[in-house]
């Protein structure tokens, strides 16, 4: 016995476009999953390109100075806690000299007075850096450069000195040119004292009378000194006197 199957009583033509609409769905399911798959795809693609391009170029000159800078910087550590420095009691910076970072200059700042760390001890740890960089790097350290901070009690003198003297001239220009001359007084001239003066210098030098020698010793009296006929002192700036 033949079974009877609801398919067979459709019409052709109804199951060819039911087909037709399974298919398709199916297709935009599989093209909607691709299409999501190839944006995320391409997100990926782009930051990782994003972040290829970003990295910092360094060319490789660069970077040798930074790598023997750093280099330097642990030598210069290392001889301070070999001369019993700590690393809060001190501040440097290297500088190099050429563009091959072959030679190199220090500058510390020491916050250590004479008295604790003299500078003996610095000039050997000068050296315990000049071979350690010399032996281990085949690097240059010409000098050292040392710069001690001034202490508690020394900072700030030469402020409070300039500050102690603007206020000492400020006082003097607010109480004006009268507090000047009382501070230097000045004595004035009188007429009488200038015209003795001029009459002292009119008169002729008078010789010079010694002790007359006797004839007998052959000892003659001494010239008397000429007269110049200078009889007046010249005008100055100031007028005639």
């Amino acid at each position: 016995m033949v079974e009877h199957h609801p398919f067979h009583d459709l019409p052709a033509a109804h199951f060819i476009a039911h087909h037709r609409y399974h298919m398709s769905l199916l297709n935009w399911i599989r093209g909607r999953n691709g299409h999501a798959g190839n944006r995320a795809g391409g997100k990926d693609k782009a930051r990782r390109s994003f972040s290829q391009t970003t990295l910092p170029l360094i060319s490789p000159r660069r970077g040798r100075r930074i790598l023997r800078r750093e280099q330097l910087f642990g030598i210069v550590r290392e001889c301070m806690i070999r001369g019993g420095v700590l690393s809060t009691s001190y501040e440097f910076k290297v500088l190099a000299l050429d563009a091959n970072a072959d030679k190199f200059l220090v500058l510390v700042d020491l916050a250590l007075p004479a008295e604790t760390m003299p500078s003996e001890y610095l000039l050997e740890i000068e050296r315990w850096v000049q071979q350690s960089a010399r032996s281990r790097h085949a690097m240059e350290v010409p000098a050292i450069y040392w710069r001690r901070k001034p202490s508690a009690e020394q900072r700030g003198t030469a402020l409070r000195a300039s500050m102690a003297s603007q206020t000492r001239n400020d006082a003097l220009v607010k109480a004006g040119p009268g507090a000047a001359q009382t501070a230097t007084p000045v004595q004035p001239v009188d007429a009488d004292e200038v015209r003795a003066f001029r009459q002292a210098l009119a008169q002729p030098p008078q010789p010079w009378r010694g002790p007359r020698a006797n004839s007998d010793d052959g000892l003659r009296e001494p010239v008397p000194e000429a007269h110049s006929d200078f009889t007046a002192l010249s005008d100055t700036q100031y007028g005639r006197l």
